[in-house]
């Protein structure tokens, strides 16, 4: 309630706040898993979906994301602002969760209501706030934070080249698998 209330707390708090934001950081995957299968289920054309294999991998997906997100934080911010374990990284970015975590909710909860087409934006703008919008507000705060004759400008073009790479690295190994998956059904058809 207190992250809620006061999302900016969490910078305050630094490696004490990382229990905090972890466990915020696994609400979000939980509550963003469920609510995709919510989507996926109800449009899935084929057969039954099933909910423990669609969500671990939803969840590891999500996990890695934000790790991503988390890794290229704390790689621009030991360049170039003032170095943070990534203890008090993850507890900024949890931190910085909380109103994410309700939006998912409302998502949910729109959902669970059928009113999917709202429950799908409003789990579309979370997701892309919690994974591009709000590391990118937290390496320009961190930036700012910086060791002086460092210009924060190349911290944030260096938190955008990690991010960008490592995801890049993250798509191509996930459309390697999916395309072996597809290929080997694709035999079957043979």
């Amino acid at each position: 309630m207190q992250q809620l209330k006061n999302p900016s707390r969490a910078f305050e708090q630094g490696d004490k706040d990382f229990t905090n934001g972890l466990l915020s950081i696994v609400l979000f995957a939980i509550m963003y898993t469920v609510s995709l299968f919510l989507v996926v289920n109800r449009n899935y054309f084929g057969e039954s979906l099933g909910f423990f294999p669609f969500f671990f991998q939803v969840m590891l997906l999500v996990f890695m994301l934000c790790g991503i997100a988390v890794f290229a934080l704390f790689i621009a911010n030991n360049f170039f602002g003032s170095p943070n374990s990534v203890k008090a990284i993850v507890g900024f970015y949890g931190g910085q969760l909380s109103p994410v975590l309700v939006s998912v909710g409302l998502a949910f909860l729109l959902m669970i209501i059928q009113s999917f087409t709202y429950g799908q934006f409003v789990l579309v703008v979370s997701f892309i706030f919690a994974l591009f919008i709000l590391p990118l507000y937290l390496v320009s705060f961190l930036a700012t934070k910086k060791a002086p004759g460092m210009d924060s400008l190349y911290g944030f073009i260096l938190y955008i080249l990690v991010f960008v790479l490592l995801m890049l690295i993250l798509v191509t190994i996930m459309a390697g698998t999916m395309l072996g998956t597809y290929l080997d059904r694709m035999i079957y058809l043979i």
